[in-house]
């Protein structure tokens, strides 16, 4: 059996190390910003783990999650239907959810009288809207 020189072996273990710092830009984009857990509230919010489990990476879906968490805490909305909304568009298409989502909840919002726009109609800054596609 031959020795690997040890250059070669080097640049095997640096490999994955450099592969992972390229690649983490793509979780960053799934974090909300940090939350202070208290004993009170020792979990995060509906927002935070709507955001977060539907993969929610650009500001337009963020904005659209905000807004329907919105509707909840005034009470146009359901929590429960929302967590159902969720957990569907989850079973339906694991590795990228959000869109499901949208549908599902445009859906059953209008059923309930709720107005909730497209998410490409959310501005993306004050004044700003995203033309359709």
């Amino acid at each position: 059996m031959q020795a690997c020189s040890p250059h070669r072996l080097a640049g095997w273990i640096l490999l994955p190390l450099v592969l992972c710092c390229l690649d983490s830009r793509r979780a960053e984009a799934q974090i909300t910003a940090p939350r202070q857990f208290t004993q009170q509230h020792p979990v995060a919010s509906l927002e935070d783990q709507l955001i977060n489990q539907l993969r929610a990476t650009e500001e337009q879906q963020r904005a659209y999650i905000r807004r329907v968490t919105a509707f909840v805490r005034t009470g146009h909305l359901e929590s429960r239907l929302v967590v159902a909304i969720y957990r569907y568009s989850v079973r339906r298409y694991p590795s990228y959810p959000f869109p499901y989502f949208e549908r599902a909840m445009r859906y059953e919002a209008k059923k309930r009288g709720v107005q909730l726009p497209p998410v490409q109609l959310i501005a993306r800054t004050p004044g700003e809207v995203r033309p359709l596609r």
